[in-house]
């Protein structure tokens, strides 16, 4: 699945990844916490998506445990 980052927010996409993958939010920082070594709180986590702070580690963190990759492409 292609997915082109527009105006949604940083939290909205990650649901949408998540339900894509049939899973939840809290799920999916479960397995962070698992499989990456996370210590973030479910609150905590929640707020960096909310607030737009997560770094670009995390998400590829998230996209990696989810089953995607983050690919940059030229605009043309």
């Amino acid at each position: 699945m292609d997915y082109k980052f527009e105006d949604i927010t940083l939290l909205d996409f990650v649901k949408r990844l998540s339900v894509c993958k049939g899973t939840t939010i809290r799920r999916l920082l479960s397995r962070l916490n698992s499989e990456k070594g996370y210590s973030n709180s479910y609150a905590g986590f929640y707020n960096k998506l909310k607030n737009n702070t997560l770094k670009f580690k995390e998400l590829n963190d998230i996209a990696q445990t989810l089953g995607y990759e983050i690919i940059l492409r030229e605009l043309k």
